[in-house]
């Protein structure tokens, strides 16, 4: 393993089996550790992630999570050298700590207990009704067939983690002519997306002009994510859930499964594709 994936790999011995015989090797799996996200003062969640663009990652949770809606609204956010683990248990290790002051957080009060979301659970919290006045895409982007049908092999050209343990999901934002601006990679696919929201808040990127890609199923909280971000359009190598197509109808998003091979299904709001 090069010194360079470190942070992102760990080595174990192995015994692999083939053909009934078997033999020691060594093999390489995707880590994973907790990050707190502090906003002004207040831990709101252990997010279990895999090590690498933390800053993003917080970023992007408070966008997607609705406490910020544009980037003024950031006026503070650092990377810290250390942080308490889930519970208070000793600390969750060097560089598992995101702080932010935020100005005019909204919906703050509903993580009155921090949460620890793990690894392929999303923020999803059934005891409350998502409040979704105002959740409304804008935008007048079209997407052409051709452009869209480009993205999922940059997706995965971007996927390095993934192509050396096999242990990571994958989301990446790209423009209305299919090239994709950005990969990011995480074991929990909720935080992958995250990553790539915070990219496009910090960044600067107009949302209403991009397109998410993601290598998971499109559910009701993937969907929500992208509404609350404002992006127009997201596709997947995966299928919807009935939740997610309900929610994007709702919320004038439109969302496109089974984008592979040069085909795809488009489930919601079909007038956003075409052209050439």
């Amino acid at each position: 393993m090069d010194e360079e994936d470190a942070p992102f790999l760990k080595e174990f011995g192995i015994t692999r089996y083939h053909e009934s015989e078997g033999y020691p090797v060594d093999d390489v799996v995707a880590r994973e550790e907790p990050l707190e996200v502090r906003v002004n003062g207040q831990t709101l969640v252990y997010l279990m992630r895999l090590p690498g663009d933390d800053k993003l990652l917080a970023a992007g949770f408070c966008l997607s999570e609705g406490l910020v809606t544009d980037r003024g609204q950031i006026e503070l956010i650092r990377h810290c050298t250390d942080g308490a683990g889930p519970g208070g248990e000793g600390e969750a290790g060097p560089g598992n700590l995101v702080e932010l002051s935020v100005k005019l957080a909204q919906g703050a009060g509903r993580f009155d207990a921090a949460r620890v979301i793990r690894t392929g659970c999303g923020g999803a919290d059934l005891a409350r009704e998502v409040d979704l006045e105002g959740i409304r895409v804008e935008s007048g982007a079209r997407f052409s067939p051709g452009a869209i049908t480009r993205v999922p092999d940059q997706l995965l050209e971007g996927q390095e983690v993934f192509r050396l343990s096999g242990g990571t999901h994958g989301a990446g934002l790209f423009d209305r002519d299919g090239n994709v601006l950005v990969v990011k990679e995480d074991v929990g696919r909720h935080n992958a997306v995250d990553k790539v929201l915070g990219y496009m808040l910090l960044a600067g990127e107009a949302p209403e002009e991009r397109g998410l890609m993601l290598s998971g199923r499109l559910s009701y909280e993937m969907v929500l994510k992208a509404a609350r971000a404002g992006i127009p359009l997201v596709c997947s190598v995966s299928a919807p859930t009935a939740l997610g197509v309900e929610l994007a109808e709702r919320t004038g998003l439109t969302i496109v499964g089974f984008l592979r091979g040069g085909s795809f299904n488009v489930y919601t709001h079909p007038e956003r594709i075409g052209g050439g």
